[in-house]
């Protein structure tokens, strides 16, 4: 009498078949979410980080304390605050209420428009400004540049600081910490925040979000389709096990198992080909099997691909926010670097003399004359030809020193090397040139421009401000002196 196996050959087969399907999968699934998820996080903080930076460059920090100041004092002398926990609450209109004079500045309006540049040219769910109220422990919006009802107006708070909040205040030059989260409002979003300096001393934080919904979206319908696939892998390979036992049918089956296996040992971070190269003409459901599979690997390669574009376009998107930074540093009217630029190189001289790096340097102060007169007598543009004809007389004289607009009618030059060497022909140079632009009746009254020149060398213990400041007062004791010499 035989003896029934107690395990037939289908039934090993079957579970061998399904233990090897559902490991590959699991394995698959969860390689597949971790790989896609870091890198698409990674990428997104990193986003997040460079556009704050950038909003808080492109800020004016002078405005961004003025606004501060106005809504802290309100927010500080109320009593019945009422947080966005309670969000169009009467009460929490009627709070809202005592800041709407705020916004009607002209200083509210230049932060938001500047915040709106950065927040439209990169795709930014929003970008804002916020400040900790420590005392109460809370987060307070002081500019927003979000669109439509989203938008929070200053004065409203979260009742809240989190651990990167407090963080943030204890080393402000650190920003706030990029943080994730995922809510059912809004999904997936990434913050960060960066500091905005007046003078060393903190102002603001200045916080860009972005949602990561389409990424999270993607890795979601390609971790479906990989899955949906692996299923009917399993499905077909179940079914096969049940009807073919035979040396025929396990031969191929081993192949299409040997093929999984390799295809997933060394992961999913390229387009792969191992099932398209494989060649199974059985003429049944095994080459059926093996078509299915080859779609699959064409679809997993299909989603790969776009999730590699959607990695490009970030990059791009991070090369179009390098080249703001760029122009964040030039002055729109004169093309000429401007007060952000000099700043940097303040400071890079400053680290300088520190280190004992930089030895010699000057600073050339020009201001141009009667600006308020021009403007009021002939209009603003005409303002602006005085302000550019001055900046091209300065340029065509400093050729190998950057030249700087500090202010409305206000120029600097930092100077080494060459000009600095040359400094009394330069200074005489461009002083005369002034004079003949000045005496030339040919010329409008507009583009007659007169400027009054200072300025000072650096001097054994100086620092880079006694320099400026000693080339600003011989600025204006110029000033001075052709005013009396007019009168």
């Amino acid at each position: 009498m035989t003896t029934k196996p107690r395990f037939s050959l289908k039934k090993k087969l079957v579970i061998l078949i399904v233990s090897i399907i559902a490991a590959i999968s699991i394995l698959a699934g969860l390689f597949s979410y971790k790989g896609i998820s870091d890198i698409s996080r990674s990428m997104y903080i990193s986003r997040s980080k460079e556009l704050s930076a950038t909003a808080a460059a492109m800020v004016d920090p002078q405005m961004v304390r003025s606004i501060r100041d106005r809504v802290m004092a309100i927010f500080d002398a109320s009593e019945d605050r009422v947080s966005n926990e309670e969000w169009e609450s009467p009460g929490y209109e009627a709070y809202l209420a005592k800041y709407e004079s705020i916004q009607e500045t002209d200083e509210f309006k230049t932060i938001q428009r500047q915040l709106r540049v950065v927040q439209d040219n990169n795709a930014v769910e929003c970008v804002y400004l916020v400040c900790f109220d420590l005392k109460t422990e809370s987060t307070v919006y002081l500019v927003d540049g979000t669109y439509g009802e989203d938008n929070s107006p200053p004065g409203c708070f979260d009742a809240v600081m989190y651990d990167v909040d407090h963080e943030a205040m204890k080393k402000p030059e650190n920003g706030i910490a990029p943080d994730v989260t995922n809510t059912p409002e809004y999904g997936w979003v990434v913050a960060a925040g960066s500091p905005v300096f007046l003078d060393g001393e903190l102002v603001a934080f200045a916080a860009a979000e972005l949602s990561m919904n389409e990424v999270m979206n993607q890795r979601n319908r390609y971790l479906l389709i990989a899955l949906s696939a692996l299923l009917l892998l399993a499905a077909v390979f179940i079914a096969l096990s049940i009807i073919l036992i035979d040396r025929t049918i396990i031969r191929p089956i081993n192949k299409l198992s040997d093929t999984s296996e390799k295809y997933w040992r060394s992961g999913t971070s390229s387009i792969r080909n191992e099932f398209s190269q494989l060649q199974i003409h059985t003429g049944d459901e095994i080459e059926t099997l093996s078509n299915s599979m080859k779609q699959m690997e064409q679809n997993i390669n299909e989603q790969f691909t776009k999730i590699l574009e959607t990695t490009q376009k970030l990059i791009t998107t991070r090369e179009h926010a390098d080249e703001m930074d760029r122009i964040a540093n030039v002055d729109a009217l004169t093309k000429v670097r401007n007060k952000r630029a000099y700043d940097e190189i303040a400071a890079r001289l400053t680290e300088g003399l520190r280190a004992g790096d930089v030895r010699d340097f000057g600073i050339a102060m020009i201001d141009l004359n009667d600006l308020k007169k021009i403007n009021d007598n002939f209009g603003h543009d005409k303002g602006d030809i005085a302000i550019q004809r001055l900046c091209g007389m300065i340029c065509a004289v400093f050729k190998h020193s950057p030249v700087f607009r500090l202010g409305g009618d206000e120029f600097a030059v930092v100077l080494e090397g060459h000009d600095l060497e040359n400094v009394d022909a330069l200074m005489r140079q461009l002083q005369d040139n002034i004079d003949r632009n000045r005496a030339d009746e040919t010329l409008e009254p507009w583009e007659r421009t007169s400027a009054a020149v200072g300025f000072a060398r650096y001097g054994e213990g100086d620092t880079l401000e006694a320099v400026f400041k000693r080339a600003d007062k011989a600025m204006y004791a110029r000033k001075t002196e052709m005013k009396a010499h007019v009168s």
